[in-house]
């Protein structure tokens, strides 16, 4: 039984990825579900969603095995992303990605997230993520962002050009590999720095 890992697509260039399907995994009293991109993917690739449907199956039902092939990937890797597609499920989950960090110290790992909840909870209890974990607070208009630990943040510039983000933003280059190989971008921010991106 193996999980679909993806060696990279135009936007991220050559980083590895982990996804899980659109919605299901995902916050549903944010409006960006009737926007979203990957739910649009899924539908025009059905590959694409067996893929992530996949996924969600081995974690559920030997969430041992999905654990290690997402392992034995990161330990190979200089950079990974988790959930081009889905969010952090649970708990239980990110405690998995903080461990996985831990123990992989030499790669560099990013996940943008809208379950601020899960997150916070964990740093209520003296959790601590290690610096190879950039979580990014993502937000999206009338959704309230919930982060009193400044984590970094993404915005979007909408398509009416308004935005959420302060003018001190920093604006998405376009390709997550050429950001992390110059250091710079998501893969950099520091604590109460925001990043924005075009409505996709």
């Amino acid at each position: 039984m193996n999980i679909n890992i993806s060696k990279g697509n135009s936007k991220m260039g050559s980083i590895a990825s982990v996804s899980l399907p659109a919605g299901l995994t995902c916050r549903g009293d944010c409006e960006c579900t009737k926007k979203c991109y990957a739910k649009k993917l899924e539908r025009l690739r059905p590959n694409v969603r067996a893929a992530y449907k996949r996924n969600y199956e081995v974690l559920k039902c030997s969430s041992e095995i999905y654990w290690r092939e997402v392992e034995a990937t990161i330990m190979l890797s200089r950079f990974f992303r988790f959930h081009v597609s889905g969010d952090i499920p649970d708990n239980e989950y990110f405690v998995h990605m903080v461990e996985v960090a831990k123990r992989n110290p030499h790669c560099e790992i990013l996940c943008f997230t809208k379950k601020y909840d899960i997150v916070n909870t964990f740093l209520d209890h003296d959790g601590e993520i290690p610096k190879n974990l950039h979580i990014l607070f993502s937000a999206w208009r009338g959704l309230p962002l919930n982060n009193p630990y400044r984590l970094p943040e993404a915005h979007v510039r909408y398509r009416d050009r308004s935005t959420t983000a302060n003018k001190e933003a920093k604006e998405c280059g376009g390709n997550c590999t050429e950001c992390a190989i110059t250091e710079g971008g998501c893969w950099n921010l520091m604590a109460g720095e925001q990043v924005v991106f075009n409505e996709h």
